[in-house]
């Protein structure tokens, strides 16, 4: 789509070369978004390419993202054996949409423009990421969990960019569980639902989106039986807190929610 408002397309080499952020301004990444309808409200676009901040870098500690990182190449890299939380991922980039977007679209992009049905926000949520974010020459890491505080609303302040994304190497050691559940086949997820089982502690991560407004994360310190799983959504995720619009009900949502936590549970535990 044209964006007819936009006057001034930057396209620096350096985030510090960046000064006076404007009303108006937007960050380009993979576009996908930001092209697909009307902006009445961007006169200037703020191209990230030349910032190199694609990487895919493994280290002793953990995985590092570049926010900038094509969605597609998660799916190319060959991440170490026993990283097992890589499979969340790529997952991740498969139930998104069509090869085309993944081609195009950036990790951080889809992270940042905080749609309820993110494939990303929950995975990296189950994953206990951390974001981290620079406005100039100072940077801020946050938990991925704290990030969205809304729909389409997240923590970032004008100027403010996601860098780069964080997992710790022990966290990607879990196993994981990707469920979704839609309408139709390539339709909005109605809720999605990310496990991740540390086999050795029996410890459990469940990372919600598309049923809520926001992400959101429900741990448990042993293997729920589906009495827990109940009780633990109750109190942490009450009916009001479910999406309920034209494609499903909030207690549609919150029954399909407990329905996919157990089949996690049930992938993971009895491979």
């Amino acid at each position: 789509m044209d964006l007819p408002n936009v006057q001034t397309y930057l396209r620096p080499t350096d985030l510090e070369s960046v000064k006076d952020w404007q009303q108006g301004w937007a960050w380009l990444s993979g576009g996908t978004w930001l092209f697909s309808q009307a902006q009445p409200n961007i006169t200037t676009l703020v191209d990230l390419e030349k910032f190199g901040w694609s990487e895919i870098e493994v280290t002793p500690d953990g995985l590092a993202i570049g926010a900038a990182c094509i969605q597609n190449q998660l799916l190319e890299f060959s991440f170490p054996e026993h990283w097992q939380g890589t499979k969340a991922l790529e997952s991740a980039v498969s139930h998104l949409g069509s090869f085309k977007v993944s081609h195009i679209a950036t990790v951080g992009g889809n992270i940042c423009l905080a749609l309820p049905v993110s494939t990303f926000a929950p995975v990296m949520i189950a994953l206990g990421a951390t974001y981290e974010i620079w406005q100039g020459g100072f940077a801020y890491r946050v938990r991925a969990l704290e990030f969205q505080t809304g729909v389409q609303q997240t923590i970032l302040q004008p100027g403010e960019v996601l860098r780069k994304i964080w997992i710790p190497a022990s966290n990607l050691e879990w196993q994981t569980s990707f469920q979704r559940i839609c309408v139709a086949s390539d339709g909005y997820a109605l809720s999605t639902v990310v496990a991740a089982f540390n086999s050795q502690s029996n410890q459990v991560r469940f990372g919600i989106g598309a049923c809520v407004s926001t992400p959101r994360l429900v741990e448990f310190t042993g293997i729920p039986t589906t009495g827990d799983i109940a009780d633990v959504l109750d109190e942490q995720l009450p009916l009001h807190d479910f999406v309920e619009d034209d494609r499903g009900s909030a207690s549609y949502r919150r029954q399909i929610t407990q329905v996919l936590m157990e089949r996690s549970l049930f992938e993971l535990c009895h491979p």
